[in-house]
Formats: C-alpha cells, structure tokens, sequence
C-alpha cells in the first residue's frame, strides 16, 4: 500500500476535483465569498495539489522519465479540459478563461517550486532499476 500512495492519492484528487467542476454542493447556494476572487485561490491550490501528486507519482512510483515536466502539463492540461468541459457540456457550470488561467499557474507554480527547491519536496527521480 505504501509503495502506491501517490497513485491513489492522484486517483482520489482527480476524482475529487472532476466532482466539484460538475456538480455544486447545496451549502454554495446562496452563499456569498469570503473575498473577490476566492474560488481563482481554490482553483489554483488544488491544481497545485494535482501537480505536486502526480510528479511524485511519475518520478517514486510509475518511474517515467521526466517526471517534473510530465506532472505540470498533465495538471495543466486536465485543467484546460475541464474547464472546456464545462463550458461546453453542462448547463449549470461555465468554463472560464480565468479559471483555466488559475489552474495552470497553481501547476507551474508547484513545478518551478519543486525544480528550485527539490529536497523541501523530497523530489528525487528513480530510474527503472530501482534507484
């Protein structure tokens, strides 16, 4: 179960982020923001979170080369889709560019930080053979 933690870990922040993206909680009706903008703070943390898990995933535990570069586009890239998602397949929710924009910087952000700062992270890049 160690040995997969960051792998289930991903699965479970994915799968939390797809079910927030299309379905609102019944306590966010009605309710007003604690400061303009929150949700831009929410989105980038949580993009963040997605980024950080999956290049832990890719470099400890699935062992694919380049696994910083690979984890910021995967993270990236899923928060592009899901905000083309929402746009263009739910009536409730909008996509939006400043959401897509706060997704991608949360992943950027996380990556520059761990290529910066690797061992506050405990970022280090196993090859195939177990090293």
């Amino acid at each position: 179960m160690k040995k997969y933690f960051w792998s289930l870990f991903s699965f479970f922040w994915t799968a939390v982020i797809l079910y927030l993206s299309f379905f609102k909680p019944i306590s966010t009706y009605g309710s007003t923001p604690w400061f303009d903008h929150q949700d831009k703070v929410g989105h980038f943390v949580f993009y963040g979170v997605l980024c950080l898990s999956l290049i832990k995933t890719f470099s400890q535990e699935i062992i694919m080369a380049n696994a910083l570069r690979n984890g910021v586009l995967m993270a990236f890239f899923f928060g592009v889709w899901i905000e083309l998602a929402q746009h263009y397949f739910t009536t409730d929710r909008d996509g939006d560019f400043m959401d897509a924009l706060a997704n991608g910087m949360g992943a950027v952000v996380v990556g520059l930080l761990i290529k910066r700062f690797p061992k506050y992270f405990l970022y280090f890049q196993r090859n195939r053979h177990g090293n």
